[in-house]
């Protein structure tokens, strides 16, 4: 199988440290499609000829996050398509394992993701996340599943990420130690057929910088096809651990930045469940 990686980056402040393990991969990619923002593409063909690694290079002009994970994936070309962050660091066997993922699922499974660990660069050590404490396996087990409710379509996926009747995206008790049925976990590390990602786009907005949940957002249209996505714990990607991440930002104009693109994300699973004739109660999904 022949893999693509495709990487949005802006300002590619970290991109060096992933394209160098992309390099070390026991087996390479096919190919790399960088799409580029703010950033000398000069400077990053030449890190790609530094590693020698077959770099299809695109620099973005317009639009967000989304519209970079859009654009790579119309280039991409290889059988599998992975998705990563350029804050990102593969380790050794990342691309086989998801070879080896693929070649063992059933053709009905159109994607296949893992989870991300923080590894503090400035002190070389992993940095726990909010996965790893039994305060938050225990409140998945016993609170969040009853709390929130998968959507009557997701009643398998409960174990795993899910959308919840009230739309919002949730992570249940398999994560993040056991394989299961789940909605793309991380952006940072998922990966598609080809084939099947052709036919769904990441959601873009005029208002969407970070589209928060957008990874989720495409599984649940590959599921609305009759595809299934499926969780795996034994691949994960090292992720360079950064104040200013979704999950950190301490700024009030930033967080309510944040809920306004959260709040228009479950606009458009909205949309798109009315689309597909699936009806969502409008008393469920005031919170």
């Amino acid at each position: 199988m022949k893999v693509s990686v495709v990487v949005p980056s802006k300002g590619c402040e970290y991109l060096r440290f992933l394209l160098f393990s992309l390099r070390e991969q026991s087996t390479r990619p096919h190919e790399v499609v960088l799409v580029v923002k703010e950033c000398s593409v000069k400077l990053v063909e030449s890190l790609c000829s530094l590693y020698s690694l077959p770099c299809t290079i695109v620099e973005q002009k317009r639009g967000f996050f989304t519209a970079a994970l859009n654009m790579g994936k119309r280039i991409a070309s290889g059988d599998i398509v992975l998705f990563t962050d350029d804050d990102a660091i593969a380790p050794k066997g990342w691309i086989k394992r998801y070879i080896k993922a693929f070649t063992r699922a059933s053709k009905d499974v159109a994607s296949v993701s893992s989870r991300d660990v923080y590894i503090k660069l400035d002190e070389f050590r992993i940095a726990p996340t909010l996965d790893d404490y039994l305060h938050t396996m225990l409140y998945r087990w016993f609170i969040r599943t009853w709390l929130e409710p998968p959507l009557e379509l997701l009643k398998e996926y409960r174990f795993g990420v899910y959308v919840s009747k009230r739309l919002n995206v949730v992570h249940g008790p398999y994560l993040p130690s056991r394989a299961c049925l789940s909605l793309s976990y991380r952006g940072v590390n998922m990966a598609f057929r080809r084939e099947v990602i052709d036919e769904v786009e990441f959601p873009e907005h005029p208002e969407l910088k970070r589209a928060p949940g957008n990874e989720q957002y495409v599984s649940l249209k590959l599921i609305l096809k009759g595809f299934k996505t499926v969780y795996i714990p034994n691949n994960p990607i090292l992720h360079i651990y950064r104040e200013d991440s979704l999950s950190r930002i301490k700024d009030k104009r930033l967080k309510k930045e944040l809920m306004r693109e959260v709040e228009l994300m479950r606009s458009l699973y909205l949309k798109m469940l009315s689309q597909n004739s699936i009806r969502v109660s409008s008393s469920e999904i005031v919170d």
